[in-house]
């Protein structure tokens, strides 16, 4: 069975409502929201194929926030799995207090019997795989563990089973009965791999995940471009969830990075491999802009300027003054 739905064929002023009734059929009762500007504008389509066990949907719209509140959840007697494929466009998905940002290639696993939310910033193109409670155990005995966790399309299984998802959908409006279920058993036995490599990988807590950007923001300390977005980019997470890992602790993640970066500046400042070097390269070397904002920044921290400390050392160390630079005798 193979149905399509797209709001082209209805009024301008109808498509997003049409689309809304169409997800709540499709999936379960959700609330899905667009900027009151955006409204108008909105285009969507979802086409929807019974592989076997599973359904598989494709959905494709303009960008909008899907949420799954309280309130949905109250409205659906039978709770189930969704195996959300980012095949087009960007999203933030969150679930069980984690926020992870999605990349075409990349896939999470959501529970609709727990709150969840997911911000399309663009225009995007998402298959949707919906497994009932008794197949998903089937292929994880405890598939929650994954709930909030990004799938990484990077990785050789993750984007193995992205790929042939995405060959799936793409022809699901041409495939008969037979190849349809013959997809579906090569995709379930896929996930199930991929679920069974990463089983003993439990959730990474946020006191774990704090430690590894501690130790990547010490590696990275000469980098004038280390900050939030160069972290969230690593760790395959968003900005506000970098901020919001820091949010428990006496300093916030630029204030940390800043302390750490003076400090460790410091530190090699006061070392006599840093005398023959030029006060300006030893800032460029530090990640800073420029020996003004070094300065700038001594002084706000320790209430002395580079100089002032290069010149403490040099004085315990006993080391001559640098000489002072000649002057051109003028000429008669």
């Amino acid at each position: 069975m193979y149905d399509a739905y797209s709001t082209a064929v209805r009024p301008r002023g109808e498509r997003f409502e049409f689309f809304r009734e169409v997800v709540d059929r499709v999936f379960c009762p959700m609330s899905i929201s667009v900027r009151l500007a955006g409204a108008g504008q909105f285009a969507g389509s979802v086409s929807v194929a019974a592989l076997g066990a599973a359904r598989m949907a494709h959905v494709v719209t303009s960008p909008c926030t899907v949420r799954r509140r309280a309130e949905d959840i109250a409205r659906l007697s039978n709770p189930h799995y969704l195996v959300k494929f980012q095949l087009r466009g960007h999203s933030i998905w969150t679930q069980r207090k984690r926020e992870v940002y999605l990349r075409p290639g990349d896939f999470v696993i959501a529970s609709t019997a727990e709150p969840y939310s997911l911000q399309l910033i663009d225009d995007y193109s998402m298959p949707v795989l919906a497994l009932t409670d008794a197949t998903m155990r089937d292929l994880s005995p405890d598939p929650d563990q994954f709930l909030g966790l990004r799938m990484d399309g990077e990785e050789a299984d993750c984007g193995l089973l992205s790929s042939f998802v995405g060959e799936v959908v793409a022809r699901m409006s041409r495939l008969d009965g037979a190849m349809l279920a013959r997809s579906e058993a090569h995709i379930l036995d896929m996930l199930r791999g991929v679920l069974s490599a990463r089983a003993k990988k439990r959730p990474i807590s946020g006191a774990r995940q704090r430690r590894a950007i501690e130790a990547f923001i010490r590696s990275r300390l000469t980098d004038h471009r280390l900050g939030p977005q160069m972290i969230a980019t690593e760790f395959g997470i968003t900005p506000r969830y970098v901020h919001t890992l820091f949010s428990d602790g006496p300093e916030t993640i630029g204030e940390y990075i800043r302390t750490l970066r003076l400090r460790c500046c410091r530190e090699a400042l006061e070392s006599a491999a840093a005398f023959d070097q030029s006060l300006t390269d030893f800032a460029l070397s530090w990640g800073f802009y420029d020996l003004s904002h070094m300065s700038r920044s001594f002084r706000a921290t320790f209430d002395l300027t580079p100089t002032e400390v290069r010149a403490r050392v040099r004085m315990d160390a006993g080391a001559e003054p640098p000489a002072p630079p000649r002057r051109s005798r003028p000429r008669r």
